[in-house]
């Protein structure tokens, strides 16, 4: 009967939507996240925004987040919630850091996704098209988001999503010609479609910068390519990044979106079993302190073991004779976070040919995703981690990792992340 209990237990944390229960319980709990405290200071009169224009609020609101708008990429496809106001000539422009995603169309909302150490991937609107002169603009968290931003593709917690699709002249995406959920393993042929690319990304081609008919015709919306500046080809004064939609910054978007996905599943999952854990321990008469099941001990492994496999880019798209190009804006914006050991090696140090980093251990290890994720499953990804970079020959799958490449990770984390050579393996 125990067994029994312990299977079903298993299978309803790995299916639907788990994470609206106990422990989590997603919706029906207050968020706690860097905006919603921005906005607490804001209504105290601690901080405040100045100015009027929606172009100005959006600029406070990625200061406030320490978002560079050297990160900003353009979207042009019909994907979100924003759909009436975007279009090729209006595109929906998207920043990012390690920590926090900013969207915002003109004429429309401020969209944002942070996060709570306990729920995850927050979704709020700034509402600016409500808003009265001189007013606060309301800040509401947007349920809407899940039915696209918590289903498999996100492992079935609140996350994040790259599409690549096949626009039409307006942005309407044409779904009978399919379309691409993009992640760091996406080959770049597939990437891109509906979305605005300055820079370069190899001699094989993207969907980037075109739109599509029924007749499978395509046609170009910049005449050129590679493509540096898109202002010749829309009105990008609006936009604090200018015309700028940059291949590099695409790339470490779909990067950070890869490894936030599994870190969000793996932490709400682990929430989630560990009090079924508990709840059977109670039933059964064990002892409160017991070891886990071996049920639960196989279920901490499968989330570590997909956690430390994006971390490691393990399945990432070779850039094979295709190198990529872009600014030296956002390059320069990206690496001034960097944290270097003593010959100045840093995880974010850019390849961006062959492969898109360096060193293959993502600087996510540093985030506040990362940290906040729960003891448990933190202790085992680390430890899995380091015996991964310490002991290749008892890890072949991992065998695309040179000794050479083993040994700056090792030496970068030992120098930057607090407690690494503390890890016992």
């Amino acid at each position: 009967m125990l067994r029994l209990l312990l299977f079903f237990s298993m299978l309803s944390f790995l299916s639907g939507d788990t994470f609206e229960e106990a422990p989590v319980l997603y919706s029906k709990t207050e968020a706690d996240t860097p905006l919603t405290r921005l906005f607490q200071k804001i209504e105290s009169g601690e901080t405040s925004f100045r100015g009027e224009s929606d172009k100005e609020i959006l600029m406070q609101v990625l200061a406030a987040l320490e978002i560079p708008v050297e990160s900003q990429v353009l979207v042009f496809s019909k994907t979100s919630a924003q759909n009436s106001r975007i279009s090729p000539w209006t595109p929906r422009a998207i920043y990012f850091s390690d920590n926090a995603y900013v969207g915002w169309v003109q004429g429309g909302n401020i969209e944002t996704v942070t996060f709570d150490k306990n729920l995850g991937a927050i979704f709020h609107i700034i509402d600016l098209n409500r808003r009265q002169k001189g007013e606060l603009p309301e800040l509401r968290r947007d349920r809407g988001c899940l039915s696209c931003h918590a289903s498999s593709v996100t492992h079935g917690a609140p996350g994040l999503l790259v599409r690549s699709v096949y626009p039409d002249e307006s942005g309407r995406p044409l779904f009978d010609r399919g379309s691409f959920n993009t992640t760091h393993h996406s080959p770049i042929r597939e990437r891109w479609g509906g979305w605005y690319v300055t820079g370069q990304a190899g001699p094989a081609g993207h969907l980037g910068n075109f739109t599509f008919n029924e007749n499978n015709t395509r046609s170009s919306l910049t005449r050129s390519r590679p493509v540096t500046d898109l202002t010749p080809f829309f009105n990008a004064k609006p936009y604090p990044g200018g015309g700028s939609s940059d291949a590099v910054a695409l790339m470490i978007l779909e990067h950070q979106i890869t490894v936030h996905n599994v870190l969000l599943s793996g932490h709400l999952a682990t929430r989630r079993f560990l009090h079924q854990n508990e709840a059977i321990r109670k039933a059964t008469g064990e002892p409160t302190d017991s070891p886990l099941s071996e049920t639960y001990r196989h279920a901490l492994d499968h989330y570590g073991d997909k956690v430390v496999k994006a971390l490691l880019f393990e399945g990432e798209f070779e850039l094979v004779d295709e190198g990529v190009e872009g600014s030296e804006a956002f390059q320069k914006a990206f690496a001034s976070k960097a944290l270097r050991n003593k010959r100045r090696r840093s995880l974010r140090d850019l390849r961006l040919y062959e492969r898109l980093f360096k060193y293959r251990c993502s600087y996510l290890i540093y985030g506040d995703v990362f940290r906040d994720l729960h003891p448990l499953l933190r202790k085992d990804i680390l430890q899995k981690l380091k015996g991964i970079l310490t002991n290749p020959e008892d890890h072949p799958d991992y065998g695309y990792l040179s000794n050479s490449e083993r040994k700056h990770i090792l030496d970068i984390l030992s120098e930057t992340f607090p407690g690494w050579d503390d890890i016992s393996l």
